[in-house]
């Protein structure tokens, strides 16, 4: 399991069945993360807040959300999850392949109207969707029918998932947008680059020339486009990753702190320390005994830690 995976997947799992590509997870911030990344993947997501308010950035986009907030991810996007400063987020995190709804057949309308302008980006729809209209009443309506079926799990509840989502899809072809689409960010392939290269590096010396020239920009012009990108410099970035990772293994691994540390990057067990404590506002040994004693050590998606982590 990579940080992303835990990050995103840690929560408890409520809906998941093999052949059956439709997962809910519940997740509270902070208290089993401080905040998602900036990440991407294939899959749909869909982030219902339950309780608590935060703040959903979708590229360059930061979008206040509150209970009742919905707010679909399209594939590809770029997207981070933050909760608000001393509130407790809860939300639900709804993944599913699009796939799951595409019959085959040739020519679908479905397919040409709906998935395939998700994919692509060109379905346009207000985004979040808040309470108090219209089209959240019929999108909540629609998630909350599918929850519940999960929940219940009759015989043959998966028909009743994948007509949920039906009726969820017809509401955001209902409410569609017939504005022009907005261009999308000329960097945003090179931002995937680099976070796809710290996800895969993280643990080895990596330093702003490094980054930049996998992207073949100037050290100063790829610091300028990171920071306008994701909202913090490259640095920052790659040290709250390693810190985020070190805690993951304190929770997951037996290892000793000191071979934590050098695992996820860091080569002066002080420096760790400090940005630590600095970070958490715990020592990683503090840390780690307080996630033993609540007994939060969180399970993994299929049982085990790879030895490669």
């Amino acid at each position: 399991m990579n940080l992303e995976e835990y990050s995103q997947y840690k929560e408890t799992l409520l809906h998941e069945q093999p052949g059956f590509a439709y997962n809910t997870y519940l997740c509270t911030i902070p208290q089993d993360f401080d905040r998602v990344d900036l990440h991407w993947h294939e899959q749909m997501e869909i982030i219902y807040v339950k309780k608590g308010s935060g703040t959903v950035t979708v590229g360059a986009r930061r979008c206040p959300m509150r209970a009742g907030s919905i707010m679909p991810i399209l594939p590809g996007e770029l997207h981070a999850i933050d909760g608000d400063p001393g509130v407790r987020m809860e939300y639900e995190n709804i993944i599913f392949s699009l796939s799951l709804m595409d019959n085959q057949v040739e020519n679908d309308w479905t397919r040409r109207h709906v998935i395939t302008p998700l994919e692509m980006g060109t379905l346009r729809f207000p985004r979040p969707i808040h309470t108090g209209t219209p089209f959240h009443s019929e999108v909540s309506a629609a998630l909350d029918s599918a929850d519940d079926a999960c929940s219940r799990r009759p015989d043959g509840y998966s028909l009743l998932v994948r007509s949920s989502l039906f009726r969820f899809f017809y509401a955001l072809y209902a409410h569609r947008s017939t504005e022009e689409n907005l261009p999308p960010s000329p960097y945003e392939d090179a931002i995937k680059q680099v976070l796809l290269y710290v996800q895969n590096h993280f643990s080895e010396p990596i330093t702003v020339r490094d980054a930049a020239g996998l992207i073949d920009y100037s050290d100063a012009h790829f610091m300028r486009v990171f920071r306008k990108e994701t909202g913090v410099t490259f640095g920052e970035y790659l040290a709250d990753y390693r810190l985020r990772y070190a805690a993951y293994l304190l929770r997951e691994r037996p290892e000793s702190i000191g071979s934590i540390a050098s695992l996820c990057g860091f080569d002066n067990f002080s420096y760790f320390i400090r940005r630590f404590r600095r970070k958490y506002g715990i020592s990683p040994k503090e840390y780690r005994s307080a996630g033993r004693s609540r007994g939060s050590f969180p399970p993994h998606k299929g049982g085990t830690v790879p030895s490669d982590l």
